[in-house]
């Protein structure tokens, strides 16, 4: 449409404006809160971030110094209100190394099932799996053990680790030969930095017969 005079487009612009001003005014209203918003939410992770991380820094003092009780009561907290953050897992693993340290598996196991199934990070829940298949093959569960290593085999991650559960896997299920075959794999892997106790579970299987 065509406005021969100023009056026109004037009028054609305050009709337009009484149609979507409002509309437009909202969105805009709408647009300030997200960005605002954003803003808040932003400001609100990264308090969340400091804090998590000043409560696992105690966490990791109250270890260090011996005192289990306040590993837990901070394992715990973190768990609970920063669960989002990566310092709920790492808190929650140093509790289960405290609980096996213990003789307690299945608090270990427990808490290590937490971090496999709520941390974000990949490489908290590749640890969280090989910990937690060494703590069942301690619990006399090759079978589940073998289980949580399967996905850490198709990636490719920790080959050598891996294969050295599994090796203890199979050994708990008198497999012997998948044993052998399994800590034959972990130092071929590791090369020149296996373990000497890797070595030392491999030669205590023995040759093949035959």
């Amino acid at each position: 449409m065509q406005y021969e005079t100023e009056e026109q487009q004037a009028e054609a612009i305050r009709k337009w404006w009484a149609e979507n001003g409002k509309s437009i005014i909202a969105g805009v209203v709408l647009g300030l809160a997200i960005l605002f918003g954003w803003r808040g939410w932003v400001d609100w992770q990264e308090r969340q971030a400091e804090t998590a991380s000043e409560q696992f820094s105690e966490a990791r003092k109250a270890y260090d110094g011996g005192q289990p009780a306040q590993v837990h009561e901070k394992a715990a907290l973190l768990r609970e209100e920063y669960a989002r953050t990566p310092y709920a897992a790492l808190a929650t693993l140093l509790e289960a190394r405290l609980d096996a340290g213990e003789g307690k598996l299945e608090q270990a196991a427990e808490g290590l099932t937490w971090v496999r199934d709520h941390a974000r990070e990949p490489v908290l829940q590749e640890v969280a799996r090989l910990r937690l298949a060494r703590v069942l093959v301690a619990l006399d569960r090759p079978d589940d053990a073998l289980k949580e290593l399967q996905p850490l085999a198709e990636s490719g991650a920790w080959t050598s680790l891996v294969e050295e559960i599994r090796g203890d896997a199979l050994r708990a299920k008198n497999d012997i030969d998948g044993a052998r075959q399994a800590y034959d794999r972990a130092l071929l892997t590791a090369g020149g930095r296996a373990p000497r106790y890797l070595q030392m579970k491999r030669d205590d299987l023995g040759d093949p017969e035959g």
